[in-house]
């Protein structure tokens, strides 16, 4: 009888260790997440940035022009945000857009650089606003991660209430 605890214990112990182990695997796979959007300038005062989230957490600001906040600035959101703007991009079909969206169907408007990375796979989509040929789905992508990160605390009064987009012509 003693020998059947033992062996119950023991086998407890190994499954203990064993689902702390693929927990530890679990958190260190979405720490090693990365969403990073840059904005591009246009011809009027289009904010010109990049933001960056980490599967920690990590929010990493880069202010060019037309922000109200330039340089750097980090800030914190919940990993699981990030993780599940990760799947709301890939399920969304990121994988299989075109490396680029440069087609000039209307001229001075801003690009954007969407680039999603887990471990050492990396995606990155180009996108000139001016492209009609550009899926709807990647503007949505674009400001799902400008919402996540919070942009709008860093751009500021140029575009507070407003789309992040080019100028009519």
């Amino acid at each position: 009888m003693k020998k059947i605890v033992v062996i119950v214990l023991v086998s407890l112990l190994i499954c203990s260790s064993l689902s702390s182990s693929l927990a530890v695997q679990a958190d260190d796979k979405a720490r090693d997440i990365e969403i990073k959007l840059e904005r591009g300038m246009c011809y009027g005062t289009c904010p010109v940035y990049s933001v960056s989230l980490s599967g920690n957490g990590t929010v990493s600001w880069v202010g060019e022009m037309f922000v109200e906040v330039t340089g750097n600035q980090t800030g914190y959101v919940d990993p699981a945000l990030v993780g599940d703007l990760y799947d709301l991009l890939t399920e969304g079909g990121i994988l299989d857009f075109e490396d680029s969206y440069n087609h000039r169907n209307i001229t001075d408007m801003p690009s954007a650089i969407l680039t999603v990375r887990n471990g050492s796979f990396v995606k990155s989509v180009y996108h000139y606003h001016g492209d009609f040929t550009a899926p709807e789905e990647l503007v949505k992508m674009e400001r799902a991660v400008d919402n996540v990160a919070n942009s709008g605390r860093w751009i500021g009064k140029y575009t507070q209430g407003e789309e992040i987009v080019g100028e009519l012509i």
